[in-house]
C-alpha cells in the first residue's frame, strides 16, 4: 500500500478551498485514512521555510 501527505498551503484554506482539495483526491481514487487541521507556530514556519529565508517574499510565508 502506497501513502501520501497532503498539505494544504495556508493561503488555499483562506480561500475555502480545503474541501475542493480534498474533493479531487478522493475522485482520483485515494482514499483518505486520516486527517488533521492543526495551525503551525512561527518558529516552526521559520523553520520550514528556511530556504527562503532573507527573500523578499519570506514575511508573508511565516506570519
Amino acid at each position: 500500500m502506497e501513502r501520501t501527505l497532503v498539505l494544504v498551503k495556508p493561503d488555499a484554506m483562506q480561500r475555502g478551498l480545503a474541501g475542493e482539495v480534498i474533493g479531487r483526491l478522493e475522485r482520483r481514487g485515494l482514499r483518505i485514512v486520516a486527517m488533521k487541521l492543526l495551525q503551525i507556530d512561527a518558529a516552526l514556519a521559520r523553520r520550514h521555510y528556511a530556504e527562503h529565508e532573507g527573500k523578499p517574499f519570506f514575511p508573508g510565508l511565516v506570519e
